[in-house]
């Protein structure tokens, strides 16, 4: 038994007590997407000349920067500010199509396998460095290429998977599942993820599985990297700022 896999006997199962208590305060691969938008700023006066005199473009005065973090990115930051001074991940209710996921993935899995003839392990929490993480749903056994799978609740959106092509599609259409994929594949240090949708309602069996395998992107592993970096550049700003205040009593 290597070290990868003494490590992932140790792991808690996903769901459990111990599986929160290490995920609280970490930047996840399934919420990735969060940190992936950048904020806007004004435009410089050279940027500003440069804009196109007609059309689409003339008139804006703003930019994308990814430098600055967005709305987005800043309510998820403080989320992992609240759970890091809490020692609680935040309360997530679970809706019909989080449940609908929950109860048809292990068949998803034993169908993959039954297609494939790959086996797997279930695999739980792993941590990157000390504020990030991911879980993947599996992990091809005897190496460290994960399985992702989702289970739509809506029939609709298995026929927006079955007409994607490759994994740049899955990008730009569904950009949350791209970006867990490529963390996860940074944080395992994964050679791909193999990604699967599951409807077990489609009458042709051609039409069930939905299968793209993702590769590595070296451009999208870098941004992840800087934009976590960013992430917890602020994270620590604001727990620096918060534990330093003096506590305000009140009579």
């Amino acid at each position: 038994m290597d070290d990868f896999e003494i490590e992932l006997a140790g792991m808690s199962e996903q769901g459990s007590q111990m599986w929160h208590d290490v995920r609280a305060g970490r930047f996840t691969s399934s919420k990735m997407h969060l940190l992936m938008s950048s904020g806007t700023r004004p435009m410089t006066d050279a940027e500003l000349k440069a804009r196109p005199k007609t059309g689409k473009g003339s008139s804006t005065k703003f930019i994308e920067d990814p430098t600055i973090l967005s709305k987005a990115t800043t309510t998820y930051i403080r989320t992992k500010v609240a759970e890091t001074l809490t020692g609680q991940t935040a309360e997530e209710v679970k809706s019909g199509p989080t449940m609908w996921g929950d109860d048809f993935e292990p068949i998803a899995a034993e169908y993959f396998r039954e297609k494939t003839g790959k086996e797997f392990d279930i695999i739980s929490f792993v941590p990157f460095g000390d504020h990030a993480g991911g879980s993947p749903d599996r992990l091809i056994k005897g190496t460290k290429e994960i399985l992702e799978i989702k289970c739509p609740y809506n029939s609709a959106n298995q026929i927006d998977y079955l007409m994607l092509t490759d994994q740049y599609d899955l990008k730009r259409e569904y950009p949350e599942h791209y970006w867990q994929c490529m963390s996860n594949i940074l944080f395992l240090d994964a050679p791909c993820c193999h990604f699967v949708t599951y409807d077990h309602r489609m009458i042709d069996e051609k039409n069930k599985m939905f299968y793209l395998k993702i590769m590595p992107v070296a451009e999208d592993i870098d941004r992840i990297i800087v934009k976590l970096e960013a992430a917890i550049k602020e994270k620590l700003y604001l727990l620096g700022i918060i534990n330093r205040q003096k506590p305000t009593l009140i009579l």
